[in-house]
């Protein structure tokens, strides 16, 4: 199965994806791949040292449209699997501890080096086109906001999880995905992130007045936050255990 993690800049999509995998991990073959052309920090917060962007194996970001979709596919593909990420060199693909394995996209790091356009591409041609066992799940880790949408990767993915946080700019956006993502008949499954006891009731009001359904709540969780400040090792207490709940309900454990 294929997740696209997505929500707006601070939402905490990445540290959600972390505890995501981490829970999977126990019972799944996990894979994350990394398609924030901005955040720097997701292989610290798995555990992990960075693998080399697989945008680097491909030639580099300026070639990616020339390339075209079906040259992509078959310079990752192995013969007779389609794309297996497990198939990629070493140097591209790092692993944790606990056997979560991560792949880079590509990163934005060069004043006037261009948009992060020819990254989507990448990331929406090797969904597409990507080959999976029944017990593994691919996690991506997507740029912040939806402009994700408007380059059709959501078309490679089985499902989308909607990050938002206690703002209403976070479900306003996660009513515009779930129209479009529903259209395409995909799953769509939306979690509330760093919600205290004073305002749940609000955002469940706020959910239902936009047409949502909300699949779970993680609570704030002082540690998620002390180590998203810190840049290390996610470390968890109550988060962990809400994300344990929310992949239970949508029956991924």
């Amino acid at each position: 199965m294929k997740i696209m993690v997505c929500g707006k800049g601070g939402s905490g999509k990445s540290s959600l994806t972390v505890l995501t995998a981490r829970v999977l991990s126990k019972n799944h073959g996990v894979y994350v791949v990394d398609s924030d052309e901005s955040n720097n920090l997701l292989p610290r917060m798995l555990g992990m040292e960075p693998p080399r962007p697989l945008v680097e194996y491909l030639g580099g970001k300026g070639t990616l449209f020339e390339k075209g979709e079906v040259n992509i596919t078959r310079a990752l593909a192995t013969a007779g699997k389609g794309i297996r990420l497990d198939e990629l060199p070493s140097e591209y693909i790092s692993s944790s501890s606990d056997g979560i394995r991560l792949v880079t996209i590509g990163k934005v790091r060069e004043y006037g080096e261009g948009c992060a356009c020819p990254f989507n591409f990448l990331t929406r041609t090797l969904l597409k086109n990507l080959k999976l066992e029944t017990n593994e799940i691919v996690l991506v880790d997507t740029d912040a906001g939806i402009e994700h949408l408007g380059r059709g990767v959501e078309e490679g993915s089985d499902a989308v999880l909607m990050v938002a946080d206690p703002t209403a700019e976070s479900l306003e956006l996660a009513r515009i995905l779930k129209e479009d993502v529903v259209k395409l008949g995909k799953t769509f499954w939306l979690v509330l992130n760093k919600v205290t006891p004073e305002i749940a009731d609000i955002l469940r009001l706020k959910a239902k007045d936009r047409n949502l359904e909300i699949l779970g709540t993680i609570r704030f969780d002082k540690e998620v936050f002390k180590s998203c400040l810190e840049g290390s090792t996610i470390k968890s207490e109550k988060a962990y255990e809400d994300a344990e709940a929310i992949l239970k309900r949508a029956g991924l454990m």
